[in-house]
């Protein structure tokens, strides 16, 4: 976000003010741009791949096929990366995956790592967790979190613990961020003489080979979360003699090289050693200057006295190990009130999709006619059925009218992006947020569907039968040339208007929000108000 000081920067730079109404296009452009270049970063957040930009999906860590960021933000990364920017085109459809998963008549599931999320599943789903002992009892070694005061530290000591390992013939598996961590950890342990697979969104092709050495006596595999779950190391890569002497070693043995936000990731991780009843061991290696420490401020809720100073060695206190584990339950708290506040934003927007797709699907299947034209234009629609049927002309009408509804419904999506940038500003006037969204969105509807009428006659209007049949070109029908999935973040909120949002004590939102906001409400405001005045114009 732009502060103050960035606002005058920026409008001496382009040499325009860009809080002034006719500027809001290049203020949004500009917020994009900053997000691609700060807040994206290449090897993490997606790879450059035979001129294309490829995006990692956060929690498998594989190549997500056909997907990509919208509103702008993958253009603005195209041309930070110098290449091709294709098309954006428009969002048709959009559904949160909690909706997603609803829309089927049964839902179960079966995980290893359930429980920590046991209580969404039964917000969320109306599903009861329940716990099944294992086939075989679980032999792997759990050990502490070794702790750092700064990353060099940490990768010092994580590089000879995997050295030591390595020596011992014992097989590793190493967990990483991101595309890049793990092939600079590579890179270190190769001048240490350890060879190491990297597997990663850049081999994926080599998955299935990677994993099957992984468990060899000496193998170390270098992984982002493509090897977190559902993948199975065997130990000794299927050599009955080398199962043998792995299994006295210990087992494979996997260390983490950061904390997650979530809690199943790590288990996610950690349960690639010890399967089925076999030895293993885990472990993860975290300094105070890693990204989850830094971005939420763990370090502030280590007490003061027991914080310590720089030092090469590891952080010798359970009270530190502690604070990091208190604080990753106290992310996984914040981000699960988060999507249930969202949840109640999204409620009536899924509301409003199925009854759209309900009169779209009636209007495919012939279940249902608009029924509009004939009484808006009673002369036109007799002159064409004389001339082609009256079944043509109502098959005509149900195409146009799903054309209609279909470029509508994409429009109103839209509109409820607008209203949902600007709606926690509703905070200042002492309204409630949900309430002042879901009647916006409501009035919204209505305005939708009286225009899809509309556009249907409109659209109706423009026909003529050619050789005893309805010319459809002549409404100006167009299809989508081609369609991908967009990568949408289940939290379209910035995370301090989230908090907001999902706070009952104002104070100090209100107080913080005020302070960070208040150079942009007035643009976002006007920039709102006239994306709408300029389409009720246009229209």
């Amino acid at each position: 976000v732009l502060t103050e000081a960035g606002f005058q920067h920026a409008d001496r730079l382009l040499g325009v003010t860009l809080s002034a109404p006719d500027q809001h296009l290049l203020l949004s452009a500009l917020h994009v741009a900053l997000h691609a270049e700060v807040l994206l970063r290449r090897d993490r957040d997606y790879i450059v791949r035979e001129g294309r930009i490829e995006l990692v999906d956060e929690f498998t860590g594989r190549v997500a096929e056909n997907r990509r960021w919208p509103h702008g933000i993958q253009a603005a990364v195209e041309a930070k990366e110098g290449v091709a920017v294709r098309p954006e085109g428009r969002i048709l459809g959009s559904i949160p995956v909690q909706h997603f998963v609803r829309l089927y008549p049964r839902v179960a599931g079966m995980t290893a790592t359930a429980v920590p999320a046991a209580e969404e599943f039964h917000a969320f789903f109306g599903l009861t967790t329940v716990v099944f002992p294992p086939n075989r009892p679980c032999r792997r070694d759990d050990e502490d979190d070794v702790v750092f005061t700064h990353r060099a530290a940490k990768e010092a000591a994580l590089i000879a613990e995997i050295a030591a390992a390595h020596a011992d013939g014992r097989p590793v598996l190493v967990g990483t961020a991101s595309v890049a961590e793990s092939e600079t950890l590579a890179a270190a342990l190769a001048a240490r003489g350890v060879a190491g697979e990297v597997l990663n969104a850049r081999h994926d092709a080599r998955e299935a080979a990677i994993v099957a050495r992984a468990g060899a006596p000496g193998a170390v595999t270098i992984s982002t979360n493509m090897a977190g779950r559902g993948t199975d190391i065997v130990l000794g890569a299927c050599d009955p003699e080398a199962r043998e002497r792995v299994a006295g070693l210990g087992g494979l043995y996997v260390i983490g090289t950061n904390r997650h936000e979530s809690r199943r990731i790590d288990d996610q991780l950690r349960g690639r050693a010890g399967r089925q009843g076999d030895p293993g061991a885990s472990r993860f290696f975290i300094s105070l200057e890693d990204d989850l420490i830094r971005r939420y401020g763990v370090t502030e809720l280590i007490p003061k006295t027991r914080r310590p100073r720089p030092q090469e060695t590891a952080i010798d206190d359970p009270i530190v190990r502690h604070e990091i584990a208190r604080a990753q339950r106290i992310i996984e708290g914040q981000n699960f009130e988060i999507r249930k506040t969202l949840w109640n934003y999204s409620e009536m927007v899924d509301e409003q999709r199925r009854m759209v797709h309900a009169r779209r699907q009636a209007y495919l299947r012939g279940e249902a006619d608009p029924d509009v034209c004939r009484e808006a234009t009673p002369e036109h629609y007799e002159a064409l059925a004389a001339q082609a049927g009256e079944e043509s002309v109502r098959r005509a009408e149900r195409r146009i009218a799903v054309d209609a509804l279909d470029r509508a419904w994409a429009e109103h999506l839209a509109l409820i992006d607008d209203i949902r940038e600007g709606i926690h500003l509703q905070r200042y006037g002492g309204k409630n947020p949900i309430t002042e969204f879901q009647r916006q969105i409501i009035d919204a509807f209505d305005d939708m569907m009286q225009r899809v009428d509309d556009e249907t006659v409109e659209a109706f209007e423009r026909l003529t039968v050619e050789g005893g049949a309805i010319d459809l070109s002549r409404a100006g029908l167009g299809n989508s040339s081609a369609t991908w999935t967009y990568l949408v973040s289940d939290n379209p909120f910035s995370p301090l208007a989230s908090s907001l949002l999902a706070s009952r004590t104002l104070t100090t939102s209100v107080a913080i929000l005020g302070v960070l906001y208040f150079p942009i409400t007035i643009a976002t405001v006007i920039g709102v108000f006239w994306r709408r005045w300029r389409g009720k114009k246009t229209s």
